[in-house]
């Protein structure tokens, strides 16, 4: 499996790359950020999700994800991460609860990594709310019963592409504005590294996804995102062609 270090993108940019990775299929981990601070809603959601004065006020950017889920608000620390695996995988379970746990254990192994007891929870769809962070649905990565890590997936034919990210900094008084919610109900249903008094440094957090994730799925094989015509994918399709380096 290869890993793409990348940095901080465009809204825009960033779901243009994952979706090239979709269409290679080529098992990949790729890690980022996003500038500016961006909002990224769920395919099935529209911007009226979200409150489209606080997102000007807050100068963020705005796009629509491939995957679905509730909306996101990717601040400065923020990791986001894509992981995309061919269908015939190996290992890969069929069905989406079950396949949302196997794609996000290496976010698991970080977590516990980095001290904190972090398990999977899965729950029947009972809320649908705008932001992701509040909703009871799914499955999801959960410390001491509050999510740390939302996540969402997209199939085609031939992979399967799971977002999710790893909450940093809560950042609760911008999340309530520009989702509408309570800023009472952020804090009840949503945590982060910070809040739960892990003080490790973004580049930390991203070396111990990549370790973490390493242990799951085995060796992973570093490469940037190239400058061009995205050479990087290109060049992982040719070596990776039947190949699912496990």
């Amino acid at each position: 499996m290869y890993a793409v270090l990348d940095g901080p993108c465009t809204g825009a940019e960033n779901m243009r790359r994952d979706e090239l990775l979709l269409e290679r299929a080529v098992p990949v981990l790729r890690l980022y950020g996003w500038a500016p601070e961006a909002v990224s809603l769920g395919n099935s959601q529209t911007e009226h999700d979200v409150d489209a004065a606080a997102v000007r006020e807050f100068g963020l950017d705005i796009v629509k994800r491939g995957t679905g889920g509730g909306g996101i608000l990717h601040n400065a620390t923020e990791v986001t991460y894509a992981v995309v695996v061919p269908i015939d995988f190996p290992g890969l379970p069929r069905d989406l609860p079950r396949s949302f746990a196997y794609l996000g254990q290496g976010v698991i192994v970080a977590l516990r990594r980095l001290g904190l007891p972090a398990e999977l929870e899965s729950v029947a769809d009972l809320t649908r709310e705008a932001l992701c962070y509040v909703r009871k649905q799914g499955t999801n990565v959960v410390v001491h019963g509050k999510k740390i890590s939302g996540g969402a997936q997209r199939r085609t034919r031939s992979a399967v592409l799971q977002h999710g990210t790893i909450i940093i900094d809560r950042d609760e008084h911008r999340l309530s504005r520009v989702f509408r919610t309570d800023p009472a109900t952020v804090c009840a249903r949503v945590t982060s590294l910070r809040r739960e008094g892990v003080d490790a440094s973004r580049d930390v957090v991203i070396e111990t996804l990549l370790d973490s994730f390493a242990q799951v799925f085995g060796q992973l094989e570093r490469q940037p995102w190239a400058h061009g015509e995205d050479k990087m994918p290109a060049a992982a399709l040719a070596s990776a062609h039947g190949d699912h380096h496990r």
